[in-house]
């Protein structure tokens, strides 16, 4: 006997991938209309419940646009699928905030260099605003963490590469506790007024154009906050001590 929810799972599968397809066929870029659940439902000559149920996963995936009164479009793309899905990561263990952290260092230093070498005028103000509002909250961590946070935005804009903003942005949405809690950890003033000098410096290479020293002072931030991580979340055993040792940066 044949299982009808698994059925029904196929059938909405089959309708997404032909959406998907289609849109790649035509061509089709952001913003632009893409078939009616109806038309698609006449179509394939499927029920127009299940072609529902396969635009509103296309439309969690942000694939596919729909609001109420407009054909459904082409989806712009953000970075909120992407963020959930790095959460589910982080939260049922299938990977560590040292493992995202990892990765955000090595997207972010590369988005250092190019943006070293694609910076507007207007990212760079933005960039000295910013590590003007580290400087001057050093006491106020909430107002800290979010100057910090608009800092790495603009830099993932600056690239002028759309994907390391989406990336970038993703990795900090999941990470936001951690990041929080690091900062939170560097209990000496003088640890949160280094990581302020450091993103000034990082803030004064891009506007300078300097590719080079953006990269390293951005490996310099990313080795500070691995440290004060690993702080916050000393090794279990003493296998993994010795493990994050040898990962430790000098």
């Amino acid at each position: 006997m044949s299982d009808p929810d698994h059925s029904r799972s196929s059938l909405s599968d089959h309708v997404a991938q032909h959406l998907v397809t289609l849109i790649r066929e035509n061509k089709l870029r952001s913003g632009d209309d893409v078939p009616s659940e109806l038309s698609i439902s006449a179509e394939l000559g499927i029920s127009r419940g299940i072609v529902r149920e396969a635009y509103r996963g296309l439309r969690m995936a942000g694939i596919v646009e729909i609001s109420n009164g407009r054909a459904p479009r082409v989806g712009r793309i953000n970075d909120g699928v992407l963020a959930h899905l790095l959460e589910h990561a982080l939260s049922t263990e299938q990977a560590t905030a040292e493992q995202a952290l990892h990765l955000r260092s090595a997207i972010e230093v590369r988005a250092a260099e190019l943006a070293a070498e694609n910076r507007l005028p207007v990212h760079v103000a933005g960039l000295q605003t910013e590590a003007a509002s580290m400087r001057a909250n050093l006491g106020r961590q909430d107002l800290f963490a979010e100057a910090d946070t608009r800092f790495h935005e603009i830099i993932g804009n600056a690239t002028g590469n759309p994907l390391f903003d989406l990336i970038g942005s993703a990795l900090r949405g999941a990470l936001q506790t951690t990041i929080r809690a690091g900062l939170r950890n560097r209990v000496v003033q003088s640890e949160l007024e280094q990581v302020a000098v450091t993103h000034q410096r990082i803030a004064d290479s891009i506007g300078d154009g300097d590719a080079v020293q953006a990269r390293e002072y951005m490996v310099i931030h990313f080795r500070e906050a691995l440290r004060s991580f690993n702080r916050t979340n000393p090794p279990k055993s003493v296998a993994e001590a010795r493990s994050q040792n040898q990962r430790a940066p000098a």
